[in-house]
């Protein structure tokens, strides 16, 4: 079922209530002490962002059935969705983001299904101060579904090595380890993204601008806030 894409016109008719709670029923965590236009604005961005989702997946379908008919017309065949083997790698996609993507074998998702302590997936993304160091310095642990397969990363400017495991959580026991990527290093990064939360006016240039990267920073605060504070171990 397709979500309904609202406008500024209809947002705007409704109560400060009633905006937080098309707030709360959208997942965005959204504290009704804001100020009323602040809050609009917010999702606005979201029904922006859906309806560009919505028109990429539609095209990705497009894409991908043409792509499938035209394999059958040639006798190609495509590469399977699975290699049956629990494995993660990341790979760094600039200097402030990385790109995690895995795979889990049959027989462990079995072993999920057939466990009733389990309790779901997780990436645990350890931070390194040197290439050398055994301990980690800081970490992030993101929570993922079973049909996930990738995940998109903003790592802060001041982490310089960084490697991912992924968990499989149990009820009253021990997190289990599945797979561990291998340790990336990363550039220092624009410090930026350290001061991007709601509300602050971050003086980018006007090229920078024109990219959307303030409602792109505010979207990710808004879904990964974690991933912006600073550790206080």
């Amino acid at each position: 079922m397709e979500e309904q894409i609202l406008s500024r016109k209809k947002l705007e008719s409704l109560t400060n209530k009633e905006l937080i709670n098309l707030a709360d029923d959208h997942g965005l965590d959204i504290p009704g002490s804001l100020n009323r236009n602040f809050i609009i604005g917010e999702l606005l961005d979201y029904f922006q962002e859906l309806e560009m989702s919505e028109l990429a997946d539609k095209k990705l379908n497009y894409i991908e059935n043409d792509a499938e008919e035209s394999e059958e017309e040639n006798g190609e065949i495509s590469l399977p969705k699975s290699y049956n083997e629990t494995k993660i790698n990341v790979i760094l996609r600039n200097p402030t983001w990385v790109y995690a993507f895995w795979d889990i074998s049959e027989s462990d998702l079995q072993s999920f299904e057939e466990n009733e302590d389990f309790a779901g997936l997780g990436l645990h993304v350890s931070l390194f101060d040197s290439a050398e160091s055994e301990v980690q310095t800081d970490s992030i642990d993101l929570k993922i579904s079973l049909k996930d397969r990738n995940q998109y990363i903003l790592v802060s400017s001041s982490k310089k090595h960084l490697s991912l495991s992924l968990e499989a959580y149990y009820t009253g026991k021990q997190t289990l380890t599945l797979a561990r990527s291998g340790r990336i290093s990363i550039p220092i990064g624009n410090e930026y993204l350290k001061n991007a939360v709601p509300g602050k006016n971050l003086d980018f240039p006007p090229l920078v601008c024109l990219s959307g990267i303030n409602s792109m920073l505010r979207r990710q605060y808004l879904d990964h806030r974690e991933m912006f504070l600073e550790s206080d171990a």
